[in-house]
């Protein structure tokens, strides 16, 4: 089917198909259309956009832009996903769960032929309507964010005018349904409309890999969709065997595992031109430094990149797969300094982190071992006080992996609930510092820690690692940090993390709350680029509100894991002590001890607690004090 040039063609033809439905069309397909016609309604707001623009001041283009995106946005339903994108690309439509093959099979009993090659065609340029069309049964919740983004960016790279093909490393957390997709749907795609000639895919072993070519083969012989629509490709084919088959429209499949031989391979005249990497490394690899080198170094840079045509030949190659190590090849793969030609992207199973104490008090009734029946207690209490541990929180797939389940993989495993979930696995030999490395006292029962509390002598140091948020619960975190220091034996307490995700008024107005409990002695933050503001909005606010908190800036321009470093062996010999009561009662605490204790300095994402500790520590060391060892204590 030819592209709609206008919004009255997407209604011509909703109107015809709907005609054939008797007057109703099915969900998906009303779908369709309203999502092509929004696609037309964008386009020309942009073209429009563009043109105006050019007739204002450079004050009056960023007014009329604001105020053209409200109007765009308040007539077009659309949900925003913020991405190094433009905001063509941010389009992120929600999708509903799809009918099962027998109810699409029924409803379209009596389509006239025209209907279904229309049906047919539409198929062809929108991966997403394919998949719900002809593999209901694979789809059985709602679409997440990453499906919705495999669907868009293949389609998107396929439509293109190319003389080259694509490189797509994506990194997704485990169990969220990336193979259902990429290494069935997908290259069942390109065989039923002849997209690729000669298709590999290749898993940690050949195995693996044969185990998505069963699938494949599965659907080519058994999916009625597929039979009724496609009746010419689908069956057996001239060769059928576990690890490659030719389908009867002549495309070549053929699975291989990690490390076998790629370049060169050819199908009478057909190099590879699709290569699928599905979870190409396996645990064992990833530890093994050997491995590692080659796969990466022998097998991966000398042979796979080589595997396409000649110059202007289309291969494609997508890799998709969990994070296991910070050395593992996907690793280095989505990142553009290692591997510029590629595109990178990471996706985490939970976005945004719940700030509720209340996940404190969970945590201890789960892990309550005089409970026999702590599980349905710890389930009991989250469902009485759901609303509140759910607040601002955001996954990548609410439906498939939904948040408890995953706070409940956190608890268990914290190394594991890293790299499986959220790639981002923890390397001991890099962290600076690890947990039980840090010294925990009770601040709450401790009679010394309290003698020092209660000191009205002993200065308070505070710091803020901001954040430019511009809403709140998205962006980076903001953190503050509050120390006191004991003049007598130079000890550090922390006795206050406090880590969200705010609007920088929020933020000002979170240190004002923080000075009139504590009584800063002195407060620091950091005035790199905008920071600055935040400085300046401070002062001006504390002291039309009467709080004059005694604010001093620090330029960070020295190497942020030197600046960490440096703080690191008072952490080590128990001069930095941090307090245990708040490590299992307060949920932004927890998770500035978490952060602290998972900093490689080699990409990390969240830093702020790190960051804003090493401050206060910074400040109120610039007076001689203690440092303490292990043996005085």
């Amino acid at each position: 089917m030819a592209k709609f040039e206008s919004v009255d063609e997407v209604h011509q033809k909703r109107k015809e198909l709907s005609d054939e439905y008797e007057g109703k069309l099915p969900e998906y397909l009303e779908n369709y259309f309203d999502e092509e016609e929004n696609k037309i309604r964008k386009d020309e707001f942009f073209r429009q956009r563009h043109q105006n623009k050019y007739k204002y001041t450079s004050e009056e283009k960023g007014k009329f832009i604001e105020e053209q995106d409200e109007k765009f946005w308040e007539e077009n339903e659309f949900e925003i996903v913020k991405k190094k994108k433009t905001v063509r690309d941010e389009i992120d439509l929600k999708y509903e769960e799809p009918l099962r093959n027998e109810e699409i099979l029924e409803e379209e009993v009596g389509l006239s032929e025209e209907t279904k090659k229309i049906l047919i065609a539409i198929c062809e340029h929108d991966l997403y309507l394919f998949a719900i069309r002809y593999f209901a049964h694979y789809l059985k919740k709602p679409s997440s964010k990453l499906h919705t983004f495999l669907y868009k960016t293949i389609i998107r790279e396929f439509s293109k005018s190319r003389k080259k093909g694509f490189k797509i490393a994506v990194a997704a957390p485990r169990s969220n349904a990336k193979t259902s997709i990429v290494s069935c749907i997908f290259p069942l795609w390109c065989i039923v409309y002849n997209k690729k000639n000669f298709i590999i895919l290749v898993s940690d072993t050949v195995g693996q890999a044969s185990d998505y070519l069963s699938d494949i083969k599965r659907e080519l012989e058994f999916n009625a969709l597929l039979l009724r629509d496609f009746p010419h490709i689908i069956g057996k084919g001239p060769t059928w065997k576990i690890d490659e088959i030719i389908t009867n429209n002549h495309i070549k499949v053929l699975a291989l595992g990690t490390g076998s031989k790629i370049r060169g391979r050819k199908f009478g005249v057909y190099r590879p031109d699709l290569l699928i990497f599905d979870d190409l490394e396996n645990s064992d690899m990833v530890r093994s430094e050997s491995d590692r080198e080659f796969i990466r170094f022998q097998w991966f840079d000398k042979d796979v990149i080589h595997a396409g045509g000649e110059e202007g030949t289309c291969t494609d190659m997508l890799a998709v797969g969990t994070i296991l190590g910070k050395d593992a090849l996907l690793s280095a793969m989505i990142d553009p300094a290692q591997y510029p030609d590629w595109k990178g992207y990471k996706f985490q199973a939970v976005i945004n982190f719940s700030d509720s104490d209340l996940w404190g008090e969970w945590e201890n009734l789960y892990k309550d071992r005089f409970d026999e029946n702590r599980q349905e207690t710890a389930l009991k209490f989250f469902e009485e006080h759901k609303e509140e541990m759910l607040k601002d929180t955001e996954v990548l797939w609410p439906e498939g992996d939904p948040y408890y389940g995953l706070m409940i993989n956190k608890i268990s495993n914290f190394s594991s609930f890293n790299s499986e979930k959220q790639n981002q696995p923890l390397d001991p030999s890099k962290i600076l510092i690890l947990h039980e490395e840090l010294r925990f006292e009770n601040f709450v029962t401790n009679p010394r820690i309290l003698e020092i509390l209660r000191n009205p002598a002993n200065p308070r140091y505070g710091a803020l690692d901001p954040s430019l948020g511009k809403k709140a619960g998205s962006g980076d975190y903001s953190c503050i940090s509050t120390i006191v220091r004991d003049l007598k034996t130079g000890l550090l307490l922390v006795i206050h993390i406090d880590l969200k995700r705010r609007k920088v008024d929020d933020q000002i107005e979170a240190i004002l709350k923080s000075h009139a409990r504590f009584k800063y002695t002195l407060f620091t933050i950091e005035t790199n680029a905008f920071q600055l503001v935040v400085a300046d909005n401070l002062r001006k606010i504390s002291k039309r509100q009467g709080l004059y908190v005694p604010i001093k800036e620090i330029d960070n321009f020295r190497d942020k894991k030197l600046r960490f470093e440096s703080i690191v062996p008072l952490m080590k010999d128990g001069t930095i002590i941090f307090d245990s009561n708040l490590y299992n009662t307060n949920q932004q605490y927890r998770l500035g001890i978490e952060q602290i204790t998972t900093f490689t300095g080699e990409g990390d994402r969240h830093d702020d607690a790190f960051d804003a500790v090493e401050m206060s520590v910074r400040i109120a060391s610039e007076r001689q004090f203690k440092r303490r060892t292990k043996q005085n204590r």
